[in-house]
């Protein structure tokens, strides 16, 4: 399978600027026959906290256009989507493949220091959070759920091979998103996929370092502070011998897996 994590600089609020590299980096990956590309957070419209109602209004023909893109490799990534009964909105990961929708997970853990929390909707515990596509199964979580590893495990404990994680995540805290992303590869032994945003986004430098995983917790492939993307040929395989070689997941799912599981 081949793979692709896009990373460009997110204007919020800039739908058409955005929108324009981010399709630019999904026919790059077409052309480059990858299997999937994973696009960074709200790689649409950005964290513009008091236009997000607003900008909501612009994900339905994003979607529609992403949909026509979407006949040869599968898309994700997240979006501003309205909830019509508050005044609030979600966030939104989708998967779209073959001109259709064919998972979603609204992100759950909210950044409450920046005021994620006073303009999203909470996604429910209890939703899907893994899917099957491209023969495989993967997992999700978006940004800040990287400091909360059981959205991880229990990915792992339910078949992931491949995590796909895309974040908005800030310069000053790049030694974290290091750390943890390789951190959640090793201890769940699947390929991890991240997708950051670069330079300036609104009052945020964000760190980049978009990154390919291993299940040892490896640098496949890595685009560090430039726009553009990193693409790898992965063996999934690779996933069933690194579990063989060590057994930590194997014994998790036997001794903890009713913990994770639901």
């Amino acid at each position: 399978m081949k793979v692709a994590v896009g990373q460009f600089q997110i204007v919020p609020g800039d739908v058409e600027k955005n929108f324009k590299k981010g399709t630019e980096l999904i026919k790059e990956a077409i052309d480059e026959d990858c299997d999937l590309v994973l696009l960074p957070e709200v790689w649409t419209t950005g964290f513009l906290f008091k236009k997000l109602k607003d900008l909501s209004k612009t994900t339905p023909p994003i979607l529609d256009e992403i949909k026509k893109l979407s006949k040869d490799i599968m898309i994700c990534g997240t979006y501003v989507v309205d909830n019509p009964t508050s005044d609030k909105v979600f966030n939104i990961f989708y998967t779209i493949l073959d001109g259709k929708i064919v998972f979603s997970y609204k992100k759950t853990m909210l950044f409450g220091l920046t005021g994620e929390d006073k303009y999203f909707e909470r996604g429910d515990l209890d939703q899907n959070y893994t899917f099957n596509a491209l023969g495989t199964t993967f997992g999700v979580s978006v940004c800040y759920e990287l400091r909360f590893p059981e959205f991880f495990r229990r990915a792992s404990f339910k078949g992931a091979l491949i995590h796909l994680h895309p974040a908005i995540w800030p310069e000053n805290r790049l030694d974290h998103w290091l750390t943890l992303t390789r951190a959640r590869a090793i201890e769940n032994q699947f390929f991890l996929l991240t997708s950051n945003g670069v330079r300036l986004s609104g009052k945020w430098e964000l760190c980049g370092h978009s990154t390919i995983y291993d299940p040892w917790g490896e640098v496949e492939n890595r685009i560090e502070t430039n726009e553009g993307l990193a693409i790898k040929k992965i063996n999934l395989e690779k996933t069933n011998e690194v579990r063989k070689k060590l057994t930590s997941l194997k014994d998790s799912v036997e001794f903890l897996g009713d913990l994770y599981i639901r």
